[in-house]
């Protein structure tokens, strides 16, 4: 091969490099960026709750940005190409991977221009969740992920959940597993704290369904913490301890059906710490 040759087979191995690396970049300003197209939900493979049961398939969408953002406004909806084809789809989480950022850097997660969500001089991963349900279509429109300060982002993770089962006929011949139902709580919890999480649940619309357990994601804010789980007023077990090995707990209420006789789910908690997240789960009765 003449030197000539070699010239010509490593610019056009540059090229190509190049062309790949465009291909997931998000520019910064000047060059506006190109969204990804709506393909629909690409390899989607069954979610898997705390019970080993499918829950709707699940679909992540990743956004390569790899550059600096400064006081901006990314639209994740048009960038990771979520389009008509995802309505129904609900928004569990937004993970954004950052490299560094400025010492007073905040990074916000908006879905219909509110926040849901924010990081303050956000390091590493972080994982940012929608206060309440964020399905696509019919409780949110735009998604947004709102940038204050500088912050290197390497990329960005949207968890994508297909719509549950409700007012949908079962496969014929398999058995109802149930559906869960996730109430987007984050919140901080004090001393002596209590929480009502029926403000987070649409009881109109499961009223009639059975809860059969509900799982609770909290973190300690010291070493450990107490959580009572309370439905009308009695107490639905043993008191939970969180603490850094044990930060998923279980309750499995008795005859708990909401609308009858389980109009109130409150929390009780002894100790500071953080609730990021409670899943209801529910039958049929």
């Amino acid at each position: 091969m003449t030197f000539k040759s070699s010239l010509l087979v490593a610019f056009s191995a540059i090229t190509l490099t190049a062309a790949i690396a465009e291909a997931y970049i998000v520019p910064g300003r000047g060059p506006a960026p190109i969204p990804r197209p709506d393909v629909g939900p690409e390899f989607p493979f069954p979610g898997q709750d705390d019970f080993g049961n499918g829950s709707g398939r699940l679909d992540q969408r990743i956004i390569y940005v790899g550059r600096r953002v400064s006081n901006e406004t990314l639209e994740l909806r048009q960038l990771a190409g979520i389009g008509e084809s995802y309505r129904g789809y609900e928004v569990e989480s937004v993970e954004v991977e950052i490299n560094r950022s400025g010492p007073r850097a905040e990074i916000s997660l908006l879905t219909d221009g509110r926040v849901d969500e924010t990081s303050y001089s956000p390091q590493g991963s972080i994982l940012l969740r929608p206060r309440y349900r964020a399905t696509i279509g019919e409780d949110i429109r735009t998604l947004q992920l709102l940038v204050r300060g500088n912050a290197d982002i390497a990329s960005i993770r949207i968890s994508l959940r297909e719509g549950d089962r409700i007012g949908r006929p079962d496969r014929p011949g398999r058995p109802d597993r149930g559906i869960d139902v996730p109430l987007h709580v984050s919140r901080r919890m004090y001393g002596n704290d209590r929480l009502d999480l029926s403000q987070y649940l649409d009881a109109q619309r499961y009223r009639g369904y059975r809860i059969q357990q509900i799982v609770i994601e909290a973190t300690p804010a010291y070493n450990t913490a107490l959580i009572d789980v309370l439905i009308n007023g009695f107490n639905q077990g043993q008191t939970l301890q969180v603490d850094r090995y044990n930060t998923r707990q279980t309750v499995v209420p008795q005859n708990a059906v909401i609308g009858y006789g389980a109009d109130s789910i409150v929390l009780y908690t002894r100790g500071d710490l953080d609730i990021h997240r409670v899943t209801l789960r529910l039958s049929a009765r």
